[in-house]
């Protein structure tokens, strides 16, 4: 049986778009997003999932590669429907090349041993292969997770993988390799002053500042080499420095239940969710099966899990808008709102095209100078039109700005960003996060929280009336809050994505206080 890329595999599972225009000698020109492509017969756009077969543009319809309930927060839409799940889903073709990957001889602390994770998939059932690269299970498996409890797993991946590999080298001497952007438990400590608690960091954004979690069950002991820190659940090993390399050969990872992390040579780390989306057709060779379903399965689910809404997220949903469109028309006969979370990268074609099944939008807005977008691919002029007429066509919209130091953090760039929303409506949300350390972005400091309230007191002194601090929760005050503009009562208290009080949705969005109507979708 001749085996075939997913590539070839996903071409199936399509049909023709709508957003395009036929042009002579079986060109097509796509309006999926700014980018416009000029698409000749047997190619490609940028987007790698939109292509031209005989002057025809096809587009993916009729899977996901991503799909789970995030809390509504996290898209993050902070005026409509608080303390409730969105059902978020993404299709396959992410412009990005990472993995959530380990070596094979990383050992993975299971509840019979630990044992390497090349062992363990030798072991185990392979229910998918494609060129030599697999999916497999293995019967009764569970292995202990960040919270020190053991969890089944779901499936073992195999693939190949050329490109970055860092070594996390610790105080104590032991190493770690693991692909950049794989996600460790970790808690920071600088200058004597812990984080409040352990969170999830990709691996590209340590530091030696950065303490590596691993649960005190898991059969690591500390030495008296190197420095360490403890409290009720885990030590904490002082990460030394982080090397980068180039490797080439097979890479592992797997998928586990419920608290979707496992221990990596103790260290606590994710598991390999958005591995599918991130490897899937721009890597021929990568195996990373779709889920087929239909609308009504995705609308079924949310409605089991009593989400509020229905987002396309995980890629970005302007490339895959035919598809989200099926998905929303089905969603919004049972009574969902719809939603979309993208870079902003749009055309008047696609919003036209969305506009009757799209009632949420949020939108990164990375800057204020075309040569920072330029530097990451796109033209600000576009973002800044696609926002304009997402405010005039009636879409609720929240805009993100990731606040870099040195890149994004001046007064006078963050003021030109503030006044932009002003001049559209003071009463758009702006969510200012904050920036972690990359291995490849050495010089600029992390986000400190004075950093994210000097952008939010710029908001406020040109007038928005609602800026949220994000990345930092317990750490910026009144900014994870919702306050009424006009009495400045306490509406919505948050830590993070948790919601500790909420005055808006029983009032149907008005301030108990003084009758002001908070502009969002609070029922």
């Amino acid at each position: 049986m001749a085996q075939i890329t997913l590539k070839e595999l996903l071409s199936e599972y399509t049909k023709e778009g709508v957003l395009y225009e036929k042009l002579p000698n079986q060109e097509v020109r796509c309006f999926a997003c700014g980018h416009r492509c000029l698409i000749r017969d047997g190619k490609d756009g940028i987007c790698r999932v939109r292509f031209n077969r005989g002057g025809m543009l096809y587009v993916p319809s009729g899977y996901v590669g991503a799909l789970q309930c995030d809390p509504i927060e996290k898209k993050p839409f902070f005026h409509a429907f608080p303390g409730t799940d969105a059902l978020s889903f993404g299709m396959l073709g992410c412009d990005f090349h990472c993995g959530y990957c380990v070596l094979p001889s990383t050992r993975i602390t299971t509840q019979e041993r630990s044992i390497p994770i090349g062992e363990l998939f030798s072991r185990a059932q392979i229910v998918s292969q494609i060129n030599g690269d697999s999916i497999a299970h293995l019967k009764g498996l569970s292995v202990f997770t960040h919270t020190g409890r053991p969890q089944s797993v779901k499936a073992l991946f195999k693939h190949r993988y050329h490109g970055e590999m860092l070594e996390v080298r610790t105080d104590d001497g032991s190493s770690l390799e693991l692909t950049p952007d794989h996600e460790v438990f970790v808690i920071h400590c600088k200058n004597g002053e812990e984080s409040v608690s352990p969170y999830f960091l990709p691996a590209k954004r340590l530091s030696p500042n950065h303490f590596l979690a691993i649960p005190k069950n898991s059969g690591w002991q500390p030495t008296s080499q190197g420095s360490f820190l403890e409290d009720k659940g885990n030590f904490y090993i002082k990460v030394k420095d982080v090397v980068l390399k180039e490797f080439h050969g097979y890479v592992y990872n797997m998928e586990v239940e419920n608290d979707h992390s496992y221990l990596a040579s103790c260290v606590a780390t994710h598991n390999c969710q958005n591995w599918i989306t991130s490897q899937a057709v721009r890597d021929p060779n990568a195996i990373a099966p779709p889920q087929y379903c239909t609308p009504e399965d995705l609308v079924n689910l949310a409605k089991k899990y009593n989400a509020s809404i229905v987002t396309s997220t995980y890629n970005e949903p302007l490339i895959t808008s035919e598809w989200a469109v099926e998905v929303f028309k089905v969603a919004r006969k049972e009574g969902f709102r719809c939603a979309y979370v993208s870079n902003g990268n749009g055309t008047p074609e696609v919003l036209d095209y969305i506009r009757p099944w799209v009632d949420l939008y949020k939108v990164d807005l990375k800057g204020f100078e075309d040569w920072h977008y330029r530097d990451l691919g796109g033209v600000l002029k576009t973002v800044l039109e696609t926002i304009e007429r997402l405010k005039q066509m009636g879409f609720w919209v929240e805009i993100v700005t990731l606040v870099v130091p040195g890149f994004n953090d001046s007064d006078e760039e963050l003021t030109k960003i503030a006044k932009f929303l002003v001049s559209l409506s003071p009463e758009i949300p702006w969510h200012v996060t904050a920036f972690h350390k990359d291995y490849k972005m050495t010089d600029p400091e992390n986000t400190s929280a004075k950093t994210l309230l000097r952008a939010a007191q710029i908001g406020e002194a040109v007038g928005l009336q609602f800026i949220y601090a994000g990345n930092l929760p317990g750490q910026v005050g009144k900014y994870e809050n919702t306050c009424c503009p006009g009495c400045q009562t306490l509406l919505i208290e948050r830590h993070g994505y948790t919601i500790l009080r909420d005055l808006l949705t029983p009032n149907k969005g008005a301030c108990p206080n003084c009758q002001k109507t908070i502009p969002g979708i609070w029922r």
